[in-house]
């Protein structure tokens, strides 16, 4: 038992107990400023308001007990850095729901539960990746690992993802009255199936690439004074600008498409160490982007919004227009948590959820959470270069292009709503509310977790 307990993570349990009573005393805070008339100061009272946020913080303290008992060597900070983001997820939407009701009526009521539920859920998958008998189930079927596995069988990965997404264009529902058809509607639940092809990409890049790495790094032929690979092993280069074209045309979706192939050329880049490719894809995106922006009415009505939204401030750029104000509204410390009014900006609990922290929480506030996600793509591209030199391959690849989601898709989604970018329909990375996007950064950090725990 004294040899358990010496093996306690004390770090990340520590930070994990911060992060809870950080965030219990903001929900207290938020009740007390937008419920004052419902709130009952008694410890029933205060347990019925700090339920949704309970369940979700002791499954992550008891993960870390488990951590300790079952994987050691897992990185210690991924965890609280997520409960973190988590954390003010589900304060967000609590503290969003019944500003949101007065606005639009009932149609978010129950909103802080649901997140909460997605949460849950999260965590459970977080459980399933770690601590699931992963390896030992798949020596049966004479594949040595869970990487392996994944390595191994990259054309089905692909194939799935692809078959989701093209599901869309025929099952597809369009829930916001976007135009954009892709979620499937199964009653209780939306499904994205974008959420699921971000990491399935990955997995395929990661298997392609470390396959034909020598190979596609070597400079065979030459184009003026430029080298090239052989040229069959750009295929890939090709095939994921394709993609991203194909998202824009037919889903008319720019965000999803700058994702995804922001995400391969870092890959492309760790792959083969030349960042004359990388220059290549950005201007092959460049031209096809700007192809399609003359095509595409979509795409042009978005970059015309972002270049000046006040022209059409009471129509298409009206939430731009409002999200530019609550941000100047707050300031340098912000309004304080309940005191704000960013329910005004409409979609703020999914695309402009930023803006809501930068209104209540001001300058320093946003800043906080820009650090928290520093931090957090910091630890997975740790993860990936600390990997064993006999697993530099696949799980490095694999650690990379993770990591690169959670970062481009920060940068795509706060920089639209900074007006940086056209604003795409991205969410925030576990502080945006939403179940696919939730589950699947989950599972892509359960990923990461399981690959940092890899022992030489």
């Amino acid at each position: 038992m004294l040899q358990r307990l010496r093996r306690l993570r004390g770090d990340e349990l520590q930070l994990l107990l911060l992060v809870l009573l950080f965030f219990a005393a903001g929900y207290l805070l938020v009740v007390f400023v937008t419920r004052q008339r419902e709130f009952v100061p008694t410890v029933p009272g205060i347990l019925t308001i700090l339920w949704p946020s309970c369940l979700p913080f002791l499954l992550f303290i008891g993960f870390s007990f488990g951590l300790s008992w079952r994987s050691t060597q897992t990185d210690q900070l991924m965890l609280p850095l997520i409960a973190l983001l988590s954390g003010l997820g589900l304060l967000l939407t609590t503290r969003l729901e019944p500003s949101l009701n007065a606005i639009y009526g009932d149609t978010y009521v129950g909103v802080a539960a649901k997140q909460s539920l997605w949460v849950t859920l999260g965590i459970l998958i977080l459980a399933g990746m770690i601590f699931g008998p992963w390896d030992e189930l798949l020596i049966r079927y004479q594949q040595t690992s869970l990487m392996d596995w994944l390595d191994h069988h990259r054309y089905t990965w692909l194939t799935l993802g692809l078959g989701l997404t093209l599901a869309t264009f025929f099952f597809g529902t369009d829930p916001n009255g976007s135009g954009v058809k892709v979620w499937f509607n199964f009653g209780f639940f939306m499904l994205q199936p974008s959420e699921l092809l971000k990491i399935i990409l990955v997995i395929f890049l990661a298997s392609y690439l470390e396959q034909h790495r020598q190979v596609v790094a070597a400079s065979n032929y030459r184009l003026g004074p430029f080298t090239l690979p052989p040229l069959p092993y750009l295929i890939p280069l090709g095939g994921m600008w394709g993609i991203a074209m194909g998202t824009i045309i037919f889903q008319r979706d720019l965000g999803v498409a700058l994702l995804l192939f922001g995400v391969f050329l870092a890959m492309f880049y760790v792959a083969t160490g030349r960042g004359l490719y990388v220059l290549v894809g950005l201007v092959a995106f460049g031209l096809g982007a700007f192809a399609l922006y003359h095509v595409v009415p979509v795409v042009k009505l978005r970059v015309a919004v972002w270049l000046d939204p006040w022209a059409t401030a009471q129509g298409t750029g009206y939430q731009i227009v409002q999200a530019a104000y609550a941000l100047a509204a707050g300031g340098i410390f912000g309004k304080g948590l309940g005191r704000g009014i960013p329910a005004i900006v409409p979609a703020v609990h999914t695309d402009f959820a930023f803006t809501a922290i930068g209104e209540e929480m001001g300058l320093a506030g946003t800043i906080a959470v820009l650090i928290a996600y520093l931090l957090l793509v910091f630890r997975g591209y740790h993860i990936a270069t600390a990997i064993p030199g006999r697993f530099r391959g696949f799980e490095q690849l694999l650690a990379v292009g993770l990591t690169t989601i959670l970062a481009v898709q920060v940068i795509v989604i706060i920089g639209g709503n900074l007006r940086l970018i056209p604003l795409t329909g991205i969410t925030l990375p576990f502080i945006s509310y939403g179940g696919s996007s939730v589950l699947a950064n989950f599972l892509l950090v359960g990923l990461l977790m399981r690959i940092s725990a890899i022992k030489s």
